[in-house]
């Protein structure tokens, strides 16, 4: 070996550390920050206070228990290789091994814990996507190993995670199946097209229609805070909170329940009892009050 080789040699050990120092920035402190950055514009999204929480370890899954609002401690259970789910199993069965030092016992919580790993790994993912508005069974591809050749677990989840942070398109919102879309070729479950209007036919609100739509409810009464059709304080046959007026599409009819202490009246001074909703059909007259100053019709 000449001096030539010797400098060479020289020269590739004292560099050898630079290169492992730059090996761990971009093979692993430069993903880790780019990641945390990801997370910190997620919770942006999600309205969640303490961006540094992001880049540091620990604090990071708490931050992301915030995002999907999942108690604090799936952490012990989150992710792939995370440093407090790795570092808790660790413990737990180094403790079984200094105290026990069963192999089997050992391999038993192993099993039992991936399990549990799994299982709130799954939970979380699907709280974060539906919080997003994805369809939450998206979760699944977090937990699954591989489809084909492509390793879902951590490249999808990646994908998705800095989609979501970087999309302007993607808002932090609830997820909303298409079968409750009210467009063709979709319509909303449960929804009726019967609609009502209640129709003032005497006192203030004499020529007023007021449109009523399935669950639509019109509260009565002189109390600005309480009631949507106010009276003045001057009617003194109308209470704070006379009665309420509610409709129900999927009938086709109304319930009305006085609250009040003069009465709600229909035609014939039949009075409503107090307190226990009444089943009326269309086109029924009610009045407030004894005087009966004041009526509508339920069309």
């Amino acid at each position: 070996m000449d001096l030539y080789d010797i400098e060479l040699l020289v020269d590739l050990i004292l560099s050898a550390p630079w290169i492992i120092f730059l090996m761990w920035i971009v093979f692993y402190l430069l993903p880790y920050v780019i990641e945390g950055y990801a997370i910190m514009c997620t919770g942006h999204k999600a309205k969640i206070d303490g961006d540094f929480m992001a880049f540091i370890p620990v604090a990071r899954q708490l931050y992301q228990m915030k995002i999907a609002d999942c108690p604090w401690w799936y952490i012990f259970f989150f992710g792939d290789w995370t440093f407090v789910a790795m570092g808790s199993l660790g413990l737990i069965l180094y403790l079984i091994w200094m105290l026990t030092e069963m192999v089997s016992i050992i391999a038993v919580l192993t099993i039992v814990y991936f399990i549990a790993n799994r299982v709130f790994t799954f939970f979380y993912y699907q709280k974060f996507y539906r919080s997003f508005g994805f369809n939450p069974n998206m979760a699944w591809l977090n937990i699954l190993p591989v489809i084909g050749m492509i390793p879902v677990a951590g490249l999808v989840p990646k994908v998705f995670t800095y989609l979501i942070a970087f999309s302007n398109a993607i808002e932090h919102k609830d997820y909303v199946s298409p079968l409750d879309v009210d467009t063709p070729p979709y319509k909303k479950k449960n929804v009726s097209a019967s609609t009502g209007v209640v129709v003032g036919i005497a006192g203030k609100y004499a020529g007023a229609n007021f449109d009523m739509v399935d669950g639509s409810e019109l509260i009565l009464g002189r109390d600005p805070q309480s009631a949507n059709i106010i009276f003045d304080q001057t009617a003194s046959d109308i209470s704070r909170r006379h009665c309420s007026i509610k409709f129900d599409g999927k009938a086709n009819q109304y319930i009305v329940t006085d609250y009040s202490s003069t009465g709600t009246y229909l035609e014939g001074s039949i009075q409503i009892e107090k307190g226990q909703p009444k089943t009326l059909a269309k086109g029924t007259v009610i009045y407030l009050g004894g005087s009966k100053q004041n009526g509508f019709r339920l069309n």
